[in-house]
């Protein structure tokens, strides 16, 4: 008989310990029990002094919990095999977030001796140097076991194996109540006899196919893929890039995987997916201007705020090649942001606020691209409902071109900023500072800017005198305007007309002098 497999129990709870050690007859099974920890820095000073083959864990522990004992167990010991024990619904968010480095899971509610067993000898039969208990001999392993173990790093090399033909691919299916053996009869139809196909991997979700094929069969292959996806819309097909050396399958799945994952999240509605026909991705576009987004949002430019927003969007969501987390990011990134400009601005966002959490948990665990923007633009509406709700007279004061264009048939009036605020039923501070906002000056300068202009005019196409035209354009005080018209042009009212008059005559003499 081999050397017995050492197996130690992390949990912060007793009962659940205790009910582990109870379940199986250890000894008999060929398993010895070596310790218990009731959290994972108890966990790693046993595994340094008692060098367990197996480690079977909680994930929620105090002081260091499952996802760090994972990290630093394996970063340490790397040949140890580790079985995760979870509280958590959701498998597949479990088994993605441990697997780089766990051997298998098991949902708390369905954890029972025969369940533990049946996955400690299946860990055992791949621990060098161990055999089960009631066998002299490991029983010889399929070919799909083996390609299965070097797909998920366990073994390095499929030694022994013989395949018959030069090139490999890997097609990964994922759907709904996946039947193995259908999967690979869809390849029946293939007019070559020498295609050898191996299915491994298998779940009600999820399976591998591994082609092994000559050159002059792949065209024939791809089309069949696609074919097949056609009709069914229920299950999605990706077949990765070929490659010629069977050790290379961890290598050609993990990347062609990483990178095929972010077509499927942009692309949900997709079922086939093949590395040398994927999808066109939009064109780079200029990077997202953070700070002109809240400049016009502060500006109560809400529209045209939300416009530039919603087209770099969209623009993101045909970047198919980009991590579907810097997406999430950058949504995630624009609800913080308006939420506190929503605060600096005063608006009551109480119940945006609340919510918040909420949208950014939603966008976070979003599976694809349309969950991601349901909630994001579900919280820009509840933007745009509470501006236009709590801000609708603000609205309709706000607009600059009303503004100026009362200042511009008003000019020659004694106007003041307080009576124009006045006029629009809007409050004189808020509009100053607007005012300054949109166009980088105060509300005097503009208003001087206006009567200057409209004397200068005067002064090119008129005789009247520079007295009269100080009033005509608003100002009692003619010396307060010729300061002005100074300060603004660099020259005095009357040498402006002058140097005007004088450089209209050597034009007309010019001219004159070309005509003859």
């Amino acid at each position: 008989m081999g050397e017995m497999c050492k197996v130690l129990i992390v949990d912060d709870e007793m009962l659940i310990r205790q009910g582990i050690i109870n379940y199986i007859d250890w000894e008999q099974e060929g398993f010895q029990i070596v310790g218990e920890a009731s959290n994972g820095q108890e966990a790693m000073e046993m595994i340094g002094e008692f060098s367990p083959h197996i480690v079977v864990t909680d994930i929620v522990m105090p002081i260091m919990d499952g996802i760090d004992l994972v990290r630093e167990a394996k970063k340490a010991y790397p040949h140890l095999e580790i079985i995760v024990l979870s509280s958590f619904e959701n498998f597949d968010y479990v088994r993605s977030t441990f697997q780089n480095g766990v051997a298998d899971y098991i949902l708390k509610p369905k954890l029972n001796g025969a369940e533990l067993l049946r996955i400690l000898k299946q860990i055992v039969n791949r621990i060098p140097g161990l055999q089960e208990a009631d066998s002299l001999e490991k029983p010889k392993r399929s070919t799909e076991e083996i390609l299965e173990n070097m797909l998920l790093g366990y073994d390095s090399s499929a030694d022994g194996t013989v395949f018959s033909n030069s090139r490999f691919v890997l097609v990964r299916i994922h759907g709904n109540n996946l039947d193995p053996a259908q999967l690979k009869s869809v390849f029946n139809r293939i007019p070559f006899e020498d295609i050898a196909i191996y299915s491994f991997a298998a779940s009600d979700t999820e399976s591998m196919l591994l082609l092994n094929f000559n050159p002059n069969q792949l065209e024939v292959i791809k089309g069949t893929i696609e074919s097949h996806a056609a009709k069914t819309p229920l299950a999605t097909w990706m077949m990765f890039e070929p490659f010629e050396k069977i050790d290379d399958i961890k290598q050609v799945h993990d990347e062609g995987f990483a990178k095929m994952k972010k077509y499927l999240f942009y692309l949900p509605e997709q079922n086939v997916f093949v590395y040398d026909h994927l999808p066109e991705e939009n064109e780079k576009q200029t990077n997202f201007d953070l700070n002109h987004f809240i400049e016009m949002f502060k500006d109560g430019l809400f529209n045209p705020a939300f416009a530039y927003l919603e087209n770099h969007v969209a623009d993101l969501a045909g970047r198919y090649n980009n991590d579907s987390f810097e997406f999430k990011s950058f949504l995630g990134n624009i609800v913080f942001n308006i939420i506190v400009l929503l605060d600096a601005m005063k608006y009551d966002n109480k119940e945006i606020e609340q919510k918040k959490y909420g949208y950014f948990s939603a966008i976070n665990e979003a599976e694809h691209i349309h969950e991601a923007l349901a909630q994001f633009n579900a919280f820009l509406e509840e933007v745009r409902t509470n501006i236009l709700s709590l801000n609708k007279a603000a609205d309709q004061a706000n607009n600059i071109d009303k503004i100026l264009a009362y200042i511009e048939q008003h000019y020659t009036e004694p106007l003041r900023l307080s009576e124009i605020a006045s006029h629009f039923h809007f409050n004189a501070s808020y509009l100053s500072s607007y005012f300054s906002a949109h166009h980088k000056e105060g509300f005097s300068e503009y208003l001087n800017r206006v009567r200057i202009k409209k004397s200068m005019d005067l002064l090119e196409n008129s005789l009247v005198t520079i007295s009269n035209i100080s009033g005509m354009v608003g100002y009692s005080d003619h010396s307060y305007f010729c300061k002005v018209f100074k300060r603004i042009t660099g020259t005095s009212p009357g040498s402006y007309r002058k140097e005007f008059r004088a450089r209209h005559e050597n034009e007309e003499n010019g001219l004159s002098h070309l005509t003859k």
